[in-house]
Formats: C-alpha cells, sequence, structure tokens
C-alpha cells in the first residue's frame, strides 16, 4: 500500500532521538471511513529499506523506539527485523484538567521514561523492557483504576 497525500498521517514534532534521524518513513494505521491513515516515522538509515526507529510510536503497533525495521520499496513499514528492548505506553489524559495532568506528569517523570507529546491529552512514552516498563505498568494500571488516565501500550 502506497501513502498517498492529503490521507490522515500522524505527524511527529519532536522526535525523542531526533538528532540521530537522517530519513522519514511510514506506518500505515488502518482505514478509516474508508480512508488511509498513517504514521510519519523518523529513522536512522541502515541499509536501502531499514532503519532504526527515532521516534515513540503514537499509534503503529508493535514497534517501538530503536528497533530497526524494514520497509517496502514505498518505505512504508513492512516488519521489525530486531526489537530494541523498549516498551512503548501510551497514556490518555481525557478532559482532566491542567493541575491533575500536571500532578501526573511529575509522577510519572520520576520513572525517567523518555517521552513524546502529540497533543495536550496524549503522551507516549518509551521505557526498557522487564523491571523499568513493568514499574511505568503498575502506576498506569493504578491511575487508570482511580479514573486518572487511559494507558495501553504498544504491542497486541
Amino acid at each position: 500500500m502506497k501513502y498517498q497525500p492529503g490521507a490522515y498521517e500522524a505527524v511527529h514534532q519532536a522526535p525523542v532521538w531526533r538528532d540521530r534521524a537522517n530519513f522519514i518513513f511510514v506506518a500505515h494505521l488502518g482505514t478509516k471511513d474508508g480512508n488511509n491513515e498513517w504514521e510519519q516515522l523518523w529513522g536512522q538509515k541502515t541499509a536501502a529499506h531499514r532503519f532504526i526507529l527515532c521516534c515513540i510510536p503514537f499509534f503503529a503497533q508493535d514497534i517501538a523506539l530503536g528497533d530497526e525495521v524494514e520497509t517496502d520499496v514505498d518505505f512504508v513499514v513492512q516488519r521489525v527485523i530486531q526489537h530494541a528492548g523498549q516498551t512503548t505506553f501510551r497514556v490518555w489524559f481525557g478532559a482532566h484538567d491542567k493541575t491533575t495532568r500536571e500532578a501526573l506528569m511529575l509522577e510519572i517523570e520520576t520513572m525517567d521514561p523518555l517521552m513524546e507529546w502529540p497533543s495536550e491529552n496524549l503522551l507516549a512514552l518509551s521505557l526498557s523492557d522487564g523491571v523499568e516498563a513493568q514499574r511505568m505498568a503498575n502506576y498506569l494500571q493504578a491511575r487508570e483504576e482511580q479514573g486518572l488516565l487511559k494507558y495501553e501500550t504498544g504491542r497486541r
């Protein structure tokens, strides 16, 4: 499937590893109302159609910061070649006020994740697999149960 201008495309304004990136490619997110949806991804080119992902995916599933991915000739992600050992979390703050969001951010920041904000209410986080990621998952689950946010991981 080839990216077509005019389709919905999530854009990374401030990729976490922008200084390493030297190429932009896309991930197909699916279709909505008959239109294709895409996520623009920043990467470091390692071969003709291989890249190290230099941003935290906002929507694309099963890829994470630092993963080496392969694209087709149209630079659409096809598969992960090598996982980098990172876990992606997406956090939705919804309609909570600024004070609540700021308090939650102070708690999240103590766990030292890498972060990207696609919007005022959506936050993408990346942490090393294992203990760090599990600690964040436990925290996010507890806050979701309190009705303060919603979250998901980047893996299906």
